[in-house]
């Protein structure tokens, strides 16, 4: 399946900052939107995260990983 254009969680096009995705004090930088690894759903960087859950490089939105206890490491977008 190919990326978006647009995140499917907030609708938004994408740019460079909503490509930039965390990773614990990192910064991750894509060409695309990522995809969430429990909804599939591509997501910006304000709406998805990469977490450490099951393999330390877990690709989630905020949705899905509030259903697993995980929280974002800061608060961004909406």
């Amino acid at each position: 399946m190919t990326s978006a254009t647009n995140c499917q969680s907030c609708r938004r096009p994408a740019s460079d900052t909503l490509l930039t995705y965390r990773k614990g004090t990192g910064e991750v930088r894509r060409e695309g939107f990522l995809q969430c690894d429990i909804c599939e759903r591509f997501a910006c960087a304000d709406c998805l995260q990469v977490y450490d859950i099951f393999s330390g490089y877990d690709f989630l939105c905020h949705e899905c990983a509030q259903g697993f206890g995980a929280s974002p490491a800061r608060p961004r977008g909406h």
